[in-house]
C-alpha cells in the first residue's frame, strides 16, 4: 500500500505517492530518499528553475526519474509552463505519471517513455537497480557513469530518440529549457542536438556531468560549437569522480 508525503520545496508543497517507507531486504528505500533530500540534493538546479524559467516557456526534463524537478517547476510557475518529461525506466515512469495525476499537473506535465541518445531507434535499456525511484541505468550497454560495467537487475525495450529528431521528425516544440540527468550518455545527447542548438528558443541547458576523463571538454565543445557558454564555470568542480551541473546560456 502506498503512502502520500507531502514535501515542502522553497515553499511550494508537491506530493509524491511512495510505495513504502521502509527498507525492503538490501534494496534501498530510493523513493524515501528522494522525499528526505527533496529540497537539499540539487540545490543548483532548484536556483536554475527559480533564476531562468518564465511563465510560457517550455521545457524538456530528460531524465525525469519520479519528476521532481518538473513538478517543483510546475507548481513554482503555478502551471504557466509546458513540461515535457522524459524517463524510459519503467517503474520510474509508472511513478512519474502517478505523481503527476497527484499534483493536477496532467494539462502541464506530459511523461514520455522514450531514452535520449544521439540516434533515433529501438534500443534496450539497462536497470543498474530494479526499484522505483533508483538511478544509474544505462541505454544500449551495460555501462554506467564513469564507463562502469554493472550487471542489470531489468532489461526492457525502449525507444531511443535524439533531440534534433524530438523536434523535426516528431514535431515536439523546440524548447527554452532542458534538463538532462541521464548518468552516462551526456555525450551523445549533445551529439544529437547540433540542430536544436541553432534555434534560438533555446536559451538554457543543465546537464549533469560525472566527471571522468575527457566527458566535460568533449561536452562543452559541443555546447560551445552551438553558441552556448558554461555559465557556472566559476562554481564547477573538474575533480575527477565528482558529480557536477553544468549551466550553458546561449552567447
Amino acid at each position: 500500500m502506498s503512502t502520500i508525503k507531502e514535501c515542502v520545496v522553497r515553499g511550494e508543497t508537491i506530493l509524491l505517492d511512495v510505495d513504502t517507507e521502509n527498507e525492503s531486504g538490501d534494496v534501498r528505500n530510493y523513493e524515501m530518499w528522494r522525499v528526505g533530500h527533496y529540497d537539499n540534493k540539487e540545490p543548483d538546479t532548484l536556483d536554475w528553475i527559480d533564476g531562468t524559467f518564465e511563465p510560457g516557456d517550455t521545457v524538456f526534463d530528460i531524465g525525469a526519474n519520479i519528476g521532481q524537478y518538473s513538478l517543483y517547476a510546475a507548481k513554482r510557475l503555478k502551471s504557466d509552463v509546458s513540461i515535457l518529461a522524459f524517463e524510459p525506466e519503467a517503474l520510474n515512469f509508472a511513478k512519474l505519471n502517478q505523481n503527476i495525476v497527484l499534483n493536477g499537473m496532467v494539462e502541464t506535465i506530459v511523461p514520455y517513455p522514450i531514452a535520449i541518445s544521439n540516434k533515433t531507434a529501438v534500443d534496450t535499456f539497462y536497470s543498474k537497480t530494479f526499484a522505483v525511484g533508483a538511478s544509474l541505468h544505462a541505454l544500449g550497454r551495460e555501462i554506467t557513469q564513469g564507463e562502469v560495467a554493472f550487471e542489470p537487475q531489468n532489461k526492457q525495450g525502449t525507444i531511443a530518440s535524439s533531440l534534433d529528431d524530438l523536434t523535426t521528425t516528431f514535431s515536439l516544440p523546440v524548447p527554452n529549457h532542458i534538463k538532462v540527468d541521464v548518468d552516462g550518455i551526456e555525450d551523445l545527447i549533445v551529439e544529437g542536438a547540433k540542430g536544436l542548438f541553432q534555434q534560438p528558443e533555446l536559451r538554457t541547458f543543465l546537464i549533469e556531468v560525472y566527471m571522468h576523463s575527457d566527458i566535460a571538454d568533449r561536452i562543452r565543445s559541443g555546447f560551445e560549437s552551438g553558441g552556448f557558454t558554461l555559465a557556472n564555470e566559476a562554481d564547477t568542480d573538474f575533480t575527477q569522480g565528482v558529480v557536477q551541473n553544468l549551466i550553458f546560456t546561449r552567447s
